[in-house]
């Protein structure tokens, strides 16, 4: 049975002023029960009114994606789930830009670990599944990164332990990045990138102030769980399965 607590306030006046100021003098609390007090019989016209939003919500949510074979768990320095992650935000945005902003290409994409709050079931996986992992109302953003920001960002990851990446390859070893390279070519400190991530790490989330000095920003106003809703939805419509693999794109370096 539910209870809610109620705490009930004996306040004493201090003072008359243009400012009054008050003093808590005296806290108590009660527990009531209130199945035991009222009981509620819905309403028949708010109940139709309702239900068809309810039933439409309700299909939306369950439906059918696609399936998986195996489940996908995170971690780090690298995972099946966080890399599956990574990949789909660098393909998925370099579609959206194809169309959008044809001069643009994402070189990397970034999903932090903590953006990815439940694994990949086995089998069905549903919209409620892309909402119970993803939460958060993040979106897709854009960052134009000069190389040794690029590399300040990379040893920031690194000094995390690993993070969802894609386009992206290096060792950690003492926390540090070790052997950088982007598209299989060191990273070049004079040298301009393009960073696809959240919203929530362009904004500095997890530590990640230093993409404040990217020299552009493109928020797409894309959420990235709807994003991979529809690459799921598509992956179903063919007929294919959730692949992922981990590929040493982050490793522990000796």
């Amino acid at each position: 049975m539910r209870q809610f607590r109620f705490s009930y306030l004996l306040l004493l006046l201090l003072a008359f002023s243009s400012c009054t100021t008050y003093k808590v003098e005296k806290s108590q609390t009660a527990n009531i029960h209130l199945d035991s007090l009222v009981s509620i019989t819905p309403s028949q016209k708010v109940e139709g009114m309702i239900q068809p939003y309810r039933d439409k919500i309700n299909a939306d949510m369950t439906e059918v994606l696609c399936h998986s074979d195996v489940a996908l768990y995170g971690g780090h320095p690298e995972s099946p789930l966080t890399n599956l992650f990574a990949d789909l935000t660098l393909e998925e945005s370099n579609r959206f830009c194809a169309d959008k902003y044809p001069k643009i290409k994402m070189d990397v994409a970034m999903i932090n670990r903590g953006g990815l709050r439940t694994p990949l079931p086995k089998g069905e996986i549903k919209t409620v599944t892309m909402f119970e992992m993803m939460p958060f109302e993040n979106e897709v953003v854009f960052v134009k990164l000069k190389g040794d920001v690029m590399l300040d960002f990379i040893n920031h990851m690194a000094m995390r332990g690993g993070e969802g990446v894609s386009g992206l390859r290096f060792g950690i070893k003492d926390g540090k990045a070790i052997k950088p390279e982007i598209g299989g070519k060191p990273v070049d400190p004079d040298q301009t990138y393009w960073l696809a991530t959240s919203d929530y790490i362009a904004n500095g989330g997890d530590g990640s102030e230093t993409l404040s000095k990217s020299i552009e920003r493109i928020d797409t106003g894309i959420k990235a769980r709807d994003m991979f809703i529809q690459y799921f939805k598509r992956l179903g419509k063919e007929g294919k399965k959730v692949t992922a693999i981990t590929d040493g794109r982050i490793y522990d370096a000796k």
